[in-house]
């Protein structure tokens, strides 16, 4: 990369907030023109952000090394602290995988509980001590409103689609019916994965979406990066 060390002050201020812009957009080579005293210069930067990876291969490995699944970790969230599972995910690293999991109390406060994702046994529980009164009001409201809970969310959406669930969460986008939006990772179709809307009131599945670019690999979406200023 070419040194900025002597560019105007006005200049580096420029291309600090492209390079800001373009690492947030995963890398690109970038053409930024600033001003200075001897009137427009143009900057060219290159930029390379590291891969992310394939969040399909992250899933699938996290997905096959953890015994317990989303519903017996939402159970054992609910024995440890009383209220409703709001969400769940799978977290951790293919070594030591573990669920996160969101109960909301009958006062709205939210609890994040950790199981372990290879015992099932509760490791840590926090206690979200930022909510506001509205928030709470709000979260308590929702988690009553859901007659379906989290394990039959998750049988309505495998039964859907073949894999398995990797997260979960109750939603109620303004002011709509309140639903679960499951995730669930296809470990035979490595280029596939879903996420599916279950109505949280009737149980039904009304929605299915298919990640098919789950697999490709970060190079493939370079082209997506490019900013021109």
């Amino acid at each position: 990369m070419k040194s900025l060390e002597h560019a105007p002050a006005g200049s580096r201020r420029m291309v600090a907030a492209v390079l800001a812009a373009t690492a947030a957009l995963g890398g690109a080579t970038t053409t930024a023109t600033a001003s200075s005293a001897d009137g427009p210069r143009t900057v060219r930067t290159a930029v390379t952000a590291p891969s992310p990876g394939n969040d399909h291969d992250e899933d699938a490995a996290l997905a096959k090394s953890a015994e317990v699944d989303i519903k017996r970790a939402a159970e054992t969230a609910e024995k440890s602290v009383a209220g409703t599972v709001t969400a769940a995910d799978l977290d951790g690293s293919p070594d030591k995988p573990v669920w996160k999991v969101d109960v909301t109390d009958s006062h709205g406060t939210e609890h994040e509980v950790t199981v372990n994702a290879t015992d099932g046994k509760v490791t840590a529980t926090r206690t979200d001590k930022d909510q506001s009164p509205e928030d709470r009001s709000a979260d308590a409201a929702l988690a009553k409103s859901a007659r379906t809970d989290l394990a039959k969310a998750v049988d309505a959406a495998l039964a859907e689609v073949d894999g398995t669930a990797t997260s979960a969460g109750l939603e109620n986008d303004h002011g709509t019916t309140p639903a679960w939006r499951i995730d669930v990772t296809n470990l035979k179709d490595r280029n596939k994965d879903h996420e599916v809307t279950v109505d949280a009131t009737t149980g039904k599945v009304t929605a299915t979406r298919t990640d098919e670019d789950s697999g490709r690999n970060a190079d493939d979406r370079a082209g997506a990066g490019r900013l021109l200023v």
